[in-house]
């Protein structure tokens, strides 16, 4: 019988950070053979993580990556039970080396399936807790033509509870105008603005026309609630339509960094655009905040 010593243990403990009595069962069960020790160890922690599968994973981070070339964007969002565990070097690592893994790789992940599974369950073994990433919190944009990609995440350091990726471009695809130190901060205040007022579209002629539909009965339903003549209704649902575009589309409003809220975000693209003679255009975003609903 091999003689199980404390070096042992240590050096089980942190190829799997299992606790100590665990890794010294498993060392025993195994006489010694530290593979066969961490096969026990997972298959261990799989079933214990099983268990949790049932439980909320309603906290976590989201972290972005951007890759050298600037032609690859990733963000993503990695789901845990408690902000406690979210908190740990282990997670947060975790999660920006997914966001990495996701953006190098080529072809592309077409889904959260490509995703390194065994990873993510021996996480969740060794921290305890049901760890997900869920499909519709993972987006990667691949550049097709010339673009510029600007990411946000708040707070900052890597890691946060919000995260902004955005993609802009140029009306005549000027690589130039793009590489412009102008068009890089742009992009960075336009993401910064996202991840602040939480837009759902680019322009309001992206709104699809049920969702103003609805919007318009709404508004005519409140008027005729509060006793408003008919003959205002369509006056009244057209300013309702307007203050939605004001809220949920990115051109249409005012731009978070004008202290008096006067300079609509379309507006400050066009001065931009003016001063580096080119016609800048976000094309594209996502933004994840972390316990959304998908």
């Amino acid at each position: 019988m091999s003689v199980i010593t404390s070096e042992d243990v240590q050096k089980l403990r942190t190829k799997t950070g299992a606790g100590f009595m665990d890794c010294k069962r498993a060392l025993s069960d195994s006489a010694g053979d530290m593979d066969k020790a961490i096969k026990i160890l997972r298959e261990k922690g799989a079933a214990s993580a099983a268990k949790r599968a049932g439980c909320a994973a309603g906290d976590g981070l989201v972290a972005s990556y951007m890759e050298p070339s600037g032609k690859t964007a990733v963000l993503l969002e990695l789901n845990c039970e408690t902000d406690f565990v979210a908190r740990t070097d282990d997670f947060k690592k975790f999660v920006v080396a997914l966001a990495q893994q996701a953006g190098t790789a080529h072809p592309g992940w077409a889904s959260v399936e490509d995703a390194p599974q065994e990873q993510i369950r021996e996480l969740a073994a060794k921290l305890g807790e049901n760890i997900k990433l869920r499909d519709k919190r993972f987006a990667r944009f691949d550049l097709d033509k010339p673009g510029l990609f600007s990411d946000y995440i708040h707070p900052s350091g890597g890691v946060g509870k919000v995260g902004v990726v955005l993609e802009i471009g140029e009306t005549s695809d000027k690589a130039e105008v793009l590489s412009s130190e102008e068009a890089k901060m742009l992009a960075r205040d336009l993401a910064m603005q996202i991840a602040a007022t939480s837009p759902r579209w680019v322009k309001k002629e992206d709104v699809p026309a049920s969702v103003l539909e609805q919007e318009k009965a709404i508004a005519c339903e409140q008027a005729k609630r509060d006793n408003k003549p008919e003959k205002i209704w369509d006056k009244i649902s057209q300013g309702k339509v307007q203050q939605f575009y004001q809220q949920f589309c990115l051109l249409e409003q005012p731009f978070v960094k004008d202290a008096g809220g006067k300079t609509l975000v379309g507006q400050v693209i066009e001065q931009v655009s003016k001063k580096i003679n080119g016609q800048l255009i976000p094309r594209r975003f996502v933004r994840f905040k972390v316990g959304e609903e998908e």
